[in-house]
């Protein structure tokens, strides 16, 4: 069964950026094995430890599902939190049987190139004007996972240095990250490459200590040039994109409305607006937009933006529409892998270390990616972040040479 675990994990990190639904089919696997797990129930405790990440994601669950039923909202409350609810089953199965990580390594390393790939095709094959991935994964969504399996791979090429096929498997990894990177580059997602210089630093935390000075530096000194090349090389579209968001958000501030970044500032307003009005329990999805109808025909905000449906940023939208509690819920999954795995970042079994990392990287990304855009409203997101969290967790506790 340790094969099959080690084909869930493979599916979560490879397909799912590049098949409708990929994220389902890893969890589906992981649940089916769930019967072959029940003779354990009596033994649970003896997994208590790698259960641990199944209590926060239930309790945000509950917590979410509560106040939709508040506000008469459930049926898609359940819709958006039910891969979190499941991930418990998910942690026993991997607990249970513990595969290689060569597994999950490959996975994502197939799913980071697959994202350069296809962002290429879009754009110099049909023509688009920025690359997604299968529906839900518009741009945004796209772009940012693609630049989290990118540093994802990155993290693990400690591991793969000490493999005895190293010179494979790092150069499966960088072409992962490299796939990743490109993905990012093309989706045109602006708040993703404003959190890069931090997912840096926290790469820098998993490798720099292991790495000599010189090669330290010049590995970063690596990184400002391919960075400025980004940037400048016009085929990219990211000089243009970063220019026209400064623009917009100058005009902006000068009083001018309906411009694409000015409308986010002006949704972050609104939010804050309705969250001053119902600090406590919130709005719920039917009332937050009837709020903003109010304040556009109030003329407290711009009437151009009451049609967004969601916040624009993770926190304002749990806050508006949950009440402390879910801004509460939602602090702590962003929280919680940071503490799981933070320490391990000093682990000195280099395959421990790169999971370890993966962990930092998830909580620190989807928190900096979620300050500019809404993702925990999006049911793929939930999905990827418990099942990647889980996976990481259980190989963490039990890690395979």
């Amino acid at each position: 069964m340790s094969t099959w675990t080690g084909l869930a994990s493979w599916v979560a990190g490879g397909l799912s950026l590049a098949i409708p639904g990929g994220y389902l089919l890893a969890i589906a696997m992981l649940v089916l094995i769930l019967p072959l797990c029940s003779w354990w129930a009596t033994r649970l405790w003896n997994h208590a430890l790698p259960m641990v990440p199944a209590v926060p994601l239930a309790l945000f669950a509950v917590c979410w599902l509560m106040m939709a039923d508040w506000h008469g909202d459930i049926a898609n409350a359940f819709r958006l939190v039910w891969p979190a609810m499941v991930m418990a089953p998910c942690l026993l199965a991997l607990s249970m049987f513990p595969p290689s990580l060569a597994w999950l390594w490959s996975g994502l390393s197939a799913g980071g190139i697959y994202c350069g790939v296809s962002s290429v095709a879009q754009r110099a094959v049909l023509g688009m004007s920025r690359a997604s991935g299968p529906d839900p994964l518009h741009p945004i969504l796209f772009g940012n996972f693609s630049l989290l399996v990118a540093f994802f791979c990155l993290s693990g090429l400690g591991w793969a240095w000490c493999q005895t096929q190293r010179i494979r498997w790092v150069v499966a990894l960088m072409a992962g990250a490299l796939g990743g990177l490109i993905a990012s580059v093309l989706s045109g997602t602006r708040g993703g490459w404003v959190v890069v210089p931090i997912l840096l630093a926290m790469l820098w935390l998993i490798h720099g200590r292991q790495l000599p000075r010189r090669l330290s530096i010049r590995l970063a000194l690596g990184a400002m040039v391919i960075a400025i090349l980004t940037v400048w090389v016009p085929e990219t579209g990211v000089k243009a994109r970063l220019v026209m968001g400064m623009e917009h958000a100058s005009r902006y501030l000068q009083g001018e409305q309906g411009v694409a970044t000015g409308a986010r500032l002006e949704i972050w307003r609104g939010a804050l607006l309705l969250i001053a009005e119902r600090p406590l329990h919130g709005w719920g999805n039917r009332e937050y937009r009837q709020g903003l109808q109010r304040l556009g025909e109030e003329g407290r905000i711009d009437p151009a933006v009451v049609n967004y449906w969601h916040a624009h940023s993770d926190l304002l939208d749990a806050w508006v529409r949950r009440g402390v509690a879910g801004l509460f819920v939602l602090l702590v999954l962003y929280v919680m892998p940071i503490m799981l795995f933070w320490k391990g970042l000093e682990d000195k079994n280099p395959g421990r270390r790169a999971l370890a990392g993966c962990g930092v990287l998830l909580g620190v990304g989807l928190f900096g990616f979620g300050l500019s855009y809404s993702f925990m409203v999006y049911p793929v997101s939930i999905a990827l972040y418990s099942v990647w969290l889980c996976i990481l967790w259980a190989l963490y506790l039990t890690p395979s040479p």
